[in-house]
């Protein structure tokens, strides 16, 4: 008889959140607050229109992001609970980038 498998945590997580856009747009997010469709597309360096609208898709089926509604302004995208949530990791990500830089 076989165990079920079950699912990784961190492989969830990285499903979910991975990729260089989405984490930018994350980020994006977290340090500007609600922003407006074409706000994410300037403040997202680099990012094409597609690219930008297939993510905030994505984030939104995972419930990290929410467009118009909340605190979010008419149009606007932003965080949910559970994105917000994603804050300590991003400090986090940041003391170690600091630590990379230095190193190098």
């Amino acid at each position: 008889m076989t165990q079920a498998v079950t699912q990784c945590p961190v492989e969830e997580a990285i499903q979910i959140i991975g990729g260089k856009w989405k984490l930018l747009i994350l980020r994006s997010l977290l340090l500007n607050g609600p922003q407006r469709y074409n706000e994410l597309l300037r403040t997202v360096t680099s990012i094409s229109a597609k690219e930008l609208t297939r993510n905030l898709r994505e984030l939104a089926k995972a419930g990290l992001v929410e467009r118009g509604s909340g605190t979010s302004r008419m149009g606007g995208y932003d965080l949910t609970q559970l994105g917000k949530g994603l804050l300590p990791t991003f400090k986090k990500l940041l003391t170690w980038g600091k630590r990379l830089l230095a190193s190098r």
